[in-house]
């Protein structure tokens, strides 16, 4: 089935993007029609968007096939998230993260497309990491500690399967916290494993380019921008450290009405590594906690335009 065809970053391709409703599909989506390229969003609700769409829902095989046919390469993103697990039970995590995943592969096979760029999660590796800081990198043990978690698990074996038995090349994105959140907070998550969303499109635009990868597994976060022993520190002294690297910062957020001290500690000290991911996909993510900090300092959030728009499917 591979090779076939030209490498897809030589070439226009067709991609379909599940849950094209989502905070993925709104940024992603004109970010592949700015590449050249020809999104097609699936979404089991009505959405109002300039791109092409198609009602369809992960759970249903045969709507998956049908949305499916006449793509060259598919961005599955239709799932439930950590921030569902109070809402829903198991077996819907089941329905839709791990059925509705399997659907998509068969859906490929049977409509010969050569590539699936999968959503996965920073939770497949737990929440006991160990370390002082604990470090992430893709090296460490998948051990999730909750259903969301455990489903994207078993979403990232089932792409290696069909990897391995039908050829189906899969980038799979240990995605960080992205979804829209308020100027400040999301800039503070940018130091514990957010990403903004536009380096997220960056991420599956590279994965879409990249022809050597047959399946692999990236984390998908902000560069943080000191080290591993600095981190140590920041963990131990967050006020004072982020105050001594960002001059003025404390003044700036509570300027904002925001509590300096619970941000600076909030979400934990865990170090996200995207060494990997530089190194393999080339992805050099550009909103980081500096960049945000000279916004901050300027007055502009047109760095982060994103949280006050609406979602298309609501």
């Amino acid at each position: 089935m591979l090779g076939r065809l030209a490498p897809l970053g030589a070439r226009r391709v067709r991609v379909l993007i599940s849950g094209g409703g989502g905070n993925l599909g709104r940024v992603l989506a004109p970010a592949l029609k700015e590449a050249g390229h020809e999104p097609v969003l699936m979404d089991n609700r009505a959405l109002e968007t300039p791109y092409e769409t198609v009602r369809g829902d992960a759970r249903e095989k045969a709507e998956v096939s049908g949305a499916i046919r006449g793509a060259d390469v598919v961005v599955h993103a239709a799932a439930l998230h950590g921030i569902h697990l109070e809402k829903y039970a198991s077996d819907d995590f089941w329905d839709l993260n791990v059925s509705g995943t399997r659907n998509v592969y068969e859906a490929a096979v049977e409509r010969g497309v050569e590539k699936v760029l999968l959503c996965s999660t920073m939770g497949v590796y737990g929440g006991d990491l160990g370390g002082d800081p604990p470090v992430v990198t893709e090296d460490l043990p998948l051990v999730p500690s909750d259903v969301y978690g455990l489903s994207k698990t078993l979403c990232e074996e089932m792409a290696a399967f069909y990897a391995r038995r039908h050829g189906i090349r899969t980038v799979a994105y240990r995605l960080g916290m992205f979804v829209p959140e308020s100027f400040v907070p999301y800039g503070f998550r940018l130091l514990k494993g957010g990403v903004d969303d536009r380096d997220v499109a960056q991420a599956f635009l590279l994965g879409l380019e990249n022809t050597s990868i047959t399946f692999d597994a990236f984390n998908v976060m902000a560069a943080v921008p000191f080290s591993v022993e600095e981190f140590g520190r920041f963990g131990r002294e967050p006020e004072s450290f982020l105050e001594e690297r960002f001059p003025g910062l404390s003044g700036l957020v509570e300027g904002q009405g925001a509590d300096f001290g619970e941000l600076a500690r909030m979400w934990g000290f865990t170090y996200w590594s995207v060494e990997k991911a530089a190194h393999a996909l080339g992805y050099a993510p550009r909103y980081n906690f500096p960049e945000f900090f000279e916004a901050l300092r300027r007055g502009d959030r047109s760095h982060y335009p994103y949280a006050d728009l609406p979602w298309w499917g609501a």
